[in-house]
């Protein structure tokens, strides 16, 4: 709704950029190696997340799949 949005807006000023950069900048470094590559592909998804959190729904694997929730 609108003030998702706006909390959106205003966690993106605020906080989200500097999370994301922080992720990306990790998965760059974990990404030069064989074993660090699942490990910077979590932290691209993690960087997506720290942009827009407001709305989203982490859903573990092990649950059953809840009519709401889109899995990936």
């Amino acid at each position: 709704g609108p003030l998702g949005l706006l909390g959106n807006l205003i966690w993106l000023v605020l906080a989200g950029w500097w999370l994301a950069l922080g992720h990306v900048v990790t998965a760059v470094l974990l990404a030069v190696t064989i074993i660090g590559i699942p490990f910077a592909w979590a932290h691209l998804k993690l960087a997506g997340l720290a942009l827009w959190p407001i709305g989203k729904m982490i859903v573990p694997v092990e649950d059953p799949a809840l009519p709401y929730a889109r899995r990936w």
